[in-house]
Parts: C-alpha cells; structure tokens; sequence
C-alpha cells in the first residue's frame, strides 16, 4: 500500500532562500497555537471586542425620523386630497383608460361588494407597472391594493390581513430603522468547523440554514475569528446564545444592508506560534523571519488540497480528466493508509466483496464521495455505469479533484521555474497580468467557471519580452494553472508543462472536454506571495501545556499575557502576518522552517510530543491530525535535495542555545 502524500510527490521542492538552515518545530501541538482572524472586505481585521447589542448612530436616527416626517406630510396631504383627484391621478398611470377606470369606481363605491377586483390591461412596461403600484399605495392606502395575481395585475379591495406578511407578521419598517434586514457578528470558534458552529447556532434558533451567509470557511483545528451575516435575526436572540454555547462565542453585533457572500475577504491575519523549535541559533530564527518579509514564499497550493492519505486528490482528478471514470471511483474507494479505523474496515469490505448495500452501512456519513457512490450503484442494481456513479458526487467535491490535479501541475512548474531562473526578478518569457484583483479571486478558485470562457474571474497575461522584462518583478510574475483559455510561457516552462502531462498522457493544449463540466479554461496565480506586517517573538517555556499566545476571548476577559522565562527549557517562535485568501500559511511557514508540512511528517513530530508529555507531570494538547504517521515519511527538501536536520554534533542541539533544550522526547526531523 502506498506512503501518505509528501511535498515532494506534489511538486513542493524548493526554497527562496535555500541558504538559511533549517530548523525542527511542531506545528499545532495546541489548537490555540494557530489564530486566524479573518480580514474583511474593508480591510479591516474581525476581533471579538464585546457582546454589546448595537446602537443606531446620530445620522441612522437623523435618517430614520426625516423619513417618518416626510411620510407623515404626505400621509396629510393625501388626506387633504379629493377621491377625484385621486382617481384622476390613478387614471393618467392607466393611461385614461374608461373602461378599467368606471369598474374601479364601481369597486371603490360599494366596497367590493358590485366588483370583487379588477384586472388591468397587460403592461411590459416595468417602469409604468412601478408607477401604478405607487400610486395605489400612495393615494389609496388602507382602501386599495395593487398586486399581480396568476401573472396578472390587478386592483382590489384592501384587507386587514394586507397588514401583514406571509409568516403573519406586521409589515413594518423595523429592520430599515434598525440599518439594515442583516445582523452582523463575530463568530469566534476553537477547534471546531465553521458550518458545525453554523449548523449548532442554526439548531439552537430553529432557523434555516440559508439565513447564515459567511465569506469563507476557517480550519478546525485553531483558533479563529470570522464575520458571519444572519438574514432577519434580531441581535438579542444571538447574544443570548453565548451562556450555551461550547468553544464558540458570538459578538460584535451591528445590523448592515448585505449579506455575505463566499470570497467577501481580503485575506486572513495569523498568529502562529511553533513549539518544541530546534535550531542552531536563535540567530537562524531571525535570519528566518527576516527572509520571510523581506522576500516572501513560494506560493506553492498546500497539502490541504492533495488530502493527507495514500490516495492524492489529483490522482483522481488527473483519472477524471482522462476520462477513465472507472479508475476515478477505484482510487476515490480503494483502502489506503491513515484512514480511521471504520472508514478502512468499510474500504477493505468493498475491496472484497464489492456489496454496496453493505458497505454503505460500514461508511461513516461523513466520506460523502464514497457513500454517493455506492448509493449510486445500489439504485442502479450494477456496478456498469461508472460515469454516473461519479456524477452523484455532489458537483464542488468533484470539481475539487480536477482542480487538484491542476494545482499539482502548477506546483511542480513553479518549481522548476525557480531551479532554472530563480526567485529575485522576472526574465524574458514570464507571463504577468495587470488584473492583480481578478487575479487574486481566480488563484484561490483554481481556474474560474467550468466551461466558460469568459467567467467571472476571466482574465488575461501577457509574455514579457526585452523591452518591457525591467518593468515589473519577480511578484508580478504568474504561471498557468492549466486549461484551454490561457497561455504558457515562452521560455523553457512552456515545454515542461508539456513534458509532465505527457506522462500522464494530457496535453496542456488540449483542454476542453466532452463533458463540458470537466473543460477547464484555466487561470493564472503569482509565483511569489510576499505577506503583509510580519512580526515574530522568540521566547523560552518551560511548561509544555501552558498557551503562549493570546486570543481574542482571552483579551475579552482581562487574561494577562504570557511572558517567556528566562532560561527556559523549550524554544517557541511566535509569528504574526497577514495573508491573502489564496495564500497557503503552511507554505509561509515551510519557508521558515525547511520542514515539511505534510500530516504524515507532522503527526510524526507530535506523536512524539505527546508521548513524551505522557510521560511528564502534564498531559500534552491532542496532535495536529489523526491520520497515522506513514512509514518513510518524505523529508523535505531543498532545491531537490534533503534538507539535513541532523540529531548530532552538525547541528548543535536546543540545549546548547541560550540554556535550553527539547521537550521530552520529541521527534526530530530526520535527515
């Protein structure tokens, strides 16, 4: 059975700065050790403050008693108005209309008794259909009302129950009154999933769903702060929520006229701190930090986007876009290494016995491609029609693997772009594109909309030649995320694209699809990310269980902050720095580390963590991912070469630096 993914099967091999050494630390050894405070639209970094309920300001209350005024005015001056003048209004939007006209008066005299409604002629015209319905409303409130009724606009007599809306409710202006039909608030979470806290507030309120709107979803294992819209939910029942609710809080609260929508961020801001760092200095550490903010990462797509068993997400999107759909669904079922221990005994029963009705009950809920799958050959009563099997999955899960076998392809060309002409400047042959904002919404998606040309995030590159090459930077540079609406670099990156898809035989000219789903035009993505206010902080602990940083609730309470000791027996790096939405924070934190970022080499420094902290007074925080740590772990490398981090006396152990030394039993990476 094949090792767990690595960087280097995904293309991620090389450094900015390959010269700094490279140092050994856990990463997420504490949920609270990796913040997320999401960056909003406005730029503005979202904090949980307070749980105040919100006020209307001085100009939202000016606003709101000019228009009670003016609607008292004219309510006064409609009642100063003849009812024939009123009619005579009516009858100019109906454009004199006799006939129409003498059945309203009809309607109007005996009360709905002679004429029960009135149907209007058919009017295209919105704008004339907008002015009927004013003036209905406006001369003849609480006697007439104007609606469309089986596609038909009509008149009719008003009734109380016109008061109200469907649910029963009074139809008043509360929510303008209050700034808008949408409350806003700060969802802070820990270690929890964005829609599970969603789904658990949404349970809570007996609402649905769709009332939540966010701009992107956060990781579960951290701490985190996001703006979350609720349609038409006063902010008195959602503080209240907060005496019940578990590893979450809600504050923050105002009312606003939108609500959210996916990619409504700039970015995020983290604050991450590395445990257990084991380092020839703490000299490398800042020489580290420096590099990461002066020059910035590779913007490599991370390990999230290959998944972290045996199986890699783009070996079944590189089987989807070949077309062999049996193959597809073989890797997305097949048993692989890593997995829970129900999931694999449910894999391994299909692999024998090939029983979906069975198998269907041993798959948790959760393996949602798997269980559509096998629901798909049960209603079927064959395991024949491949295609449809995988058409069941829902559409984003089945896009995410082709999208993947694109981000893998993408990684290893940036890869080779900077082994063959590094990372300080752009050459002749790099592609840049002007649309930096387009260009930042099409790299976090991977490839703008399935089958159209010119989608929402549709933009355009251009090849640098001799005359222009000085006018930009190693930052302006892009690369191709792989279809059949971009273009390829005119250098030596343009035939390497060519020669990795032919082993997979694919051609990066060939793109387009039967199935129109699977044609991908493609987009582009900056080689370089260069993150915003980075700030780090070296500091000495000697209790491994005790946090180093703060969070927004811990500010909330009054928390004091944590101080380092002098003299420590374990080594933290505390790093702050804010990214956009498309940018990997792994990846920020590779180029600091030389370490690899996948679960298998991580769960390896943390099983060792906590079986060391197992040992001691204090029990150690739960590790970082589930999965088990893989035998052969890839190491990383630099510029393809391993990175060494050796336990002997090339590089001096922790305990040598200032006093201090490793925590117990801690892994270290392997050379």
């Amino acid at each position: 059975m094949a090792a767990n993914m690595s960087e280097d099967i995904v293309g991620i091999q090389t450094f900015v700065d390959p010269s700094i050494p490279g140092f050994s630390a856990t990463i997420k050894q504490r949920y609270s050790d990796f913040i997320v405070n999401e960056v909003d639209g406005d730029n503005q970094t979202v904090h949980l403050t307070n749980y105040d309920l919100p006020q209307p300001d001085p100009e939202s209350i000016k606003v709101r008693d000019q228009r009670i005024q003016e609607k008292e005015e004219k309510a006064q001056a409609n009642k100063e108005m003849s009812d024939e003048d009123k009619l005579a209004e009516l009858a100019v939007v109906l454009e004199n209309d006799e006939e129409t006209m003498a059945q309203v008066k009809k309607m109007l005299d005996s009360y709905g008794n002679d004429v029960e409604f009135v149907n209007l002629k058919p009017q295209e015209d919105k704008a004339k259909r907008t002015a009927i319905h004013a003036v209905v409303k406006e001369r003849f409130a609480g006697r007439m009302v104007s609606e469309t009724a089986e596609g038909t606009m009509r008149l009719r007599m008003f009734k109380k129950k016109d008061t109200f809306d469907r649910r029963g409710k009074s139809k008043t202006d509360t929510w303008t009154d209050l700034g808008g039909e949408f409350c806003r608030f700060c969802l802070f979470k820990e270690n929890r999933e964005t829609m599970e806290a969603l789904n658990h507030i949404t349970a809570t309120l007996r609402v649905p769903g769709k009332v939540f709107s966010i701009a992107g979803t956060k990781d579960r294992r951290g701490v985190t702060s996001q703006w979350v819209t609720a349609h038409k939910v006063k902010a008195e029942r959602l503080v209240g929520l907060n005496k019940n609710l578990h590893n979450m809080r809600i504050g923050n609260f105002s009312y606003v006229t939108k609500g959210l929508k996916l990619g409504d961020l700039n970015g995020n801001r983290f604050k991450i701190t590395l445990r257990n760092v084991t380092v020839d200095s703490e000299e490398t550490l800042t020489q580290a930090m420096t590099s990461l903010r002066d020059k910035g990462f590779i913007n490599y797509f991370g390990m999230q986007r290959f998944g972290t068993g045996s199986v890699g997400t783009h070996q079944i999107g590189r089987a989807i876009l070949r077309g062999e759909w049996s193959e597809a669904v073989d890797l997305i079922m097949k048993p692989r290494v890593g997995e829970r221990a129900d999931a694999e005994k449910a894999r391994v029963h299909w692999d024998q016995n090939r029983d979906p009705q069975e198998a269907l009950k041993m798959f948790p809920r959760m393996w949602v491609a798997e269980t559509q799958i096998l629901w798909s050959y049960k209603k079927a009563g064959h395991q024949k029609n491949h295609f449809e099997a995988l058409g069941n999955i829902p559409r984003n899960l089945r896009m995410m693997y082709v999208h993947a076998y694109q981000s893998y392809v993408w990684n290893h060309m940036v890869t080779e772009r900077i082994r063959m002409y590094g990372c300080d400047k752009a050459v002749v042959g790099d592609l840049v594109s002007d649309d930096k904002e387009a260009l930042e919404v099409a790299s976090s998606s991977t490839g703008g909309e399935e089958g159209s040309e010119k989608g929402p995030n549709f933009i355009r590159a251009k090849v640098l030649t001799a005359e222009d090459v000085d006018q930009y930077t190693i930052y302006d540079v892009v690369l191709p995320v792989p279809g059949f609406d971009i273009i390829y670099p005119t250098h030596a990156i343009g035939d390497k694209y060519k020669e990795l898809m032919a082993k997979d035989n694919l051609d990066p000219y060939q793109m387009r699809r039967g199935n129109k789903e699977y044609s991908l035009p493609g987009s582009y993505r900056c080689i370089m990310s260069k993150p915003e206010n980075v700030e780090w902080e070296i500091l000495k602990y000697d209790d491994v269980d005790n946090p180093l940083t703060l969070t927004d609730l811990d500010l909330l309470n009054g928390t004091a902050k944590p101080v380092g000791v002098e003299g420590g027996k374990y080594l933290a790096l505390v790093l702050n720095l804010t990214l956009k939405s498309s940018q990997y924070a792994t990846m920020a934190i590779r180029e600091v580390c030389k370490q690899d970022t996948s679960a298998a080499f991580q769960s390896t420094l943390n099983a060792g963590e906590e079986e060391g902290n197992n040992n001691s007074s204090n029990s150690s925080a739960p590790s970082t991912d589930s999965s088990r740590p893989a035998s052969g772990a890839a190491t990383p490398t630099r510029t393809g070469t391993p990175i060494a981090i050796p336990t002997n006396s090339a590089k001096r152990d922790i305990g040598q630096v200032d006093g201090t030394e490793p925590a117990p039993d801690a892994k270290q990476s392997r050379a």
